[in-house]
C-alpha cells in the first residue's frame, strides 16, 4: 500500500514527515496567500524546522503569509528573501544572499510561476514563462548550490514544481523564443517550461547525485489558483475546466485538487526519504510515476542539451 494517496492533505503528510521536517532548513518560492507553495509553508512551519525562507518578487505579499504563519505558530523561523526569477540581476542578489546565511539549506521547494501568460519577455529578453518558470530557478539553484557545496553541506533536495502540462510541449531547443513571438502560443510555451522543469531535475541528479543531492519533478494536481487568474473564460472553456454558465467542470476524468492535497505534493518530493533511490524522478499523486512522463521530459539527451542551452542563456557554466 502507498504510503500517501492522492487525497493526502499537507496536514496528514506533515504529521507523517515530522521528523523529516523538524530541524531541517528549507527555501520556497512561490509562497503567495492562497498558492500551493504559500499553503504548503503554513504546514511545515508548524513542524518546527529550523528554518524557513520565503522567497517572492513582493516584499508585502511576503510578509502577509509571514503575518498569517506567526499567527498561528509565533515561533515559526521565518526569513523573507526578495527574489524575482524574471530578472537575472534579481536572482543573482538574492542567490548571494542566500550564500551569506549562517547556515546552508537542506530543502529547496521551487514552486514560483506564470502559466500561459501573453507574449512577454523577461528583462533579459526571454520569453517570460521559459525565462521565468526554468531559467531562473536554473540560475538561483544552480548558485546556491554551488555555494553550498563549497561550505561542505551534506545533503541538499530540491523539489521542482511541474504540471501535467509538460504534455503540451517539448523544449523548441533551436526556438525557445517562438521566433520572438510570431508563432507564440501560451499553452506550448507553458509546456515548454514544465518540460524544462523536469529536464532540470533529471540534469541534477546525473551532475550532482554522487555529491549529495537529490532532485525531484512533480505534477501538484489540477488547483484553481492564483496563477490561472488573468485567463479569460474562453481559456477555461477550451480547456475544459468550466461550464459555459461559469461554473467548474468537477468531472473526476480532471483530477481536481484542494489546494492543501495539492500543497502535499510539494511536502512529499521535499521530505519523503522512501524515494532516494529514485533520484530525478518524476511525483505525480505522491507517488514516483515517471510512466506519466511524456518521454522528452525524461530524456538524458535532452537533459543535458537544455542544461547547455540554459548555460548559455545566463552566462554562465555550473559543475563543469
Amino acid at each position: 500500500m502507498a504510503r500517501f494517496t492522492a487525497e493526502s492533505t499537507s496536514e496528514e503528510v506533515c504529521k507523517d514527515l515530522s521528523s523529516e521536517i523538524k530541524g531541517s532548513k528549507v527555501l520556497m518560492t512561490g509562497v503567495t496567500p492562497g498558492s500551493l507553495g504559500g499553503t504548503a509553508a503554513i504546514q511545515i512551519s508548524k513542524f518546527e524546522p529550523a528554518l524557513l525562507v520565503l522567497a517572492g518578487r513582493n516584499m508585502r505579499t511576503l510578509q502577509e503569509l509571514d503575518e498569517k504563519i506567526k499567527s498561528e505558530t509565533p515561533s515559526a523561523p521565518t526569513r523573507l528573501l526578495l527574489l524575482d526569477l524574471s530578472s537575472q540581476e534579481s536572482v543573482r542578489r538574492a542567490a548571494e544572499e542566500v550564500n551569506a546565511y549562517p547556515e546552508t539549506l537542506d530543502i529547496i521547494i521551487n514552486s514560483a510561476g506564470v502559466m500561459a501568460s501573453p507574449y512577454t519577455l523577461t528583462k533579459e529578453g526571454l520569453e517570460l514563462q521559459f525565462g521565468t518558470n526554468h531559467i531562473g530557478h536554473f540560475l538561483f539553484t544552480n548558485l546556491v548550490l554551488e555555494g553550498f557545496l563549497q561550505q561542505g553541506a551534506p545533503s541538499i533536495r530540491v523539489a521542482n514544481v511541474s504540471s501535467l502540462g509538460h504534455k503540451r510541449g517539448p523544449v523548441r531547443f533551436d526556438d525557445p523564443g517562438f521566433q520572438g513571438g510570431k508563432c507564440y502560443d501560451k499553452w506550448q510555451a507553458y509546456g515548454q517550461s514544465k518540460t524544462a522543469n523536469m529536464l532540470y531535475s533529471v540534469s541534477l541528479a546525473e551532475k550532482l547525485g554522487d555529491k549529495g543531492v537529490q532532485s525531484f519533478s512533480l505534477y501538484p494536481g489540477r488547483i484553481l489558483t492564483g496563477i490561472v487568474k488573468h485567463l479569460s473564460m474562453e481559456d477555461f472553456l477550451k480547456a475544459g475546466w468550466k461550464h459555459a454558465d461559469g461554473s467548474v467542470n468537477n468531472s473526476p476524468n480532471l483530477g481536481w485538487k484542494t489546494p492543501t492535497e495539492g500543497a502535499a505534493k510539494l511536502i512529499v518530493s521535499a521530505y519523503d526519504p522512501t524515494i532516494s533511490d529514485k533520484n530525478g524522478s518524476y511525483m505525480v499523486n505522491n507517488e514516483v510515476n515517471n510512466s506519466e512522463a511524456a518521454e522528452y521530459a525524461l530524456d538524458p539527451q535532452n537533459a543535458e542539451r537544455l542544461w547547455s542551452l540554459s548555460e548559455d542563456l545566463v552566462g554562465q557554466k555550473f559543475f563543469s
